[in-house]
């Protein structure tokens, strides 16, 4: 199960809603529990020097680990990089082959210290998102191929 803050779920929908119908995206922040559940209670968006296309985003990476490490400093590194989101416009929230290569690689990065990155992604059109979170688990076929799960998406308020 994966949790998330509402105030991240509005940031995703409204930044989904600006650059629709070019694909954004971003980066999942918060923590993982006891419980080894996750809990998203940040996301940044693509980044002011992001390129938006119609099937693909590319991020401006430089201002995310920017923005990364100022809210890790400021957590006292509580709060970690979870993974990525992104939005699928005009199409369903179900992974493309982009997608597993991507999170395969996120899982493998030495600096990412992430054995099971989360990739959320949101597909549909303005204000009719459907989110759906995978997780990464294993590769499988010699690599060639990766096993994600997907997890329920809860909501919940942040206070104070």
């Amino acid at each position: 199960m994966t949790w998330i803050s509402k105030q991240a779920v509005e940031s995703m929908r409204a930044e989904a809603d600006r650059c629709y119908p070019l694909e954004t995206g971003g980066v999942l922040v918060g923590y993982v529990a006891d419980n080894a559940e996750s809990v998203i209670l940040y996301v940044f968006g693509p980044g002011p020097n992001a390129s938006h296309r119609r099937r693909r985003f590319l991020p401006d990476h430089e201002s995310q680990c920017n923005q990364l490490n100022q809210l890790f400093e400021e957590s006292n590194g509580r709060y970690v990089y979870l993974g990525d989101w992104h939005t699928h416009p005009d199409a369903t929230a179900r992974m493309s082959w982009l997608d597993h290569r991507t999170l395969r690689t996120i899982a493998r990065h030495p600096e990412a210290r992430l054995a099971n990155p989360l990739m959320l992604i949101g597909g549909g059109t303005p204000e009719a998102w459907n989110w759906l979170c995978h997780q990464y688990k294993s590769d499988r076929f010699l690599g060639l191929m990766t096993t994600v799960a997907n997890s329920d998406l809860h909501e919940f308020s942040q206070h104070g």
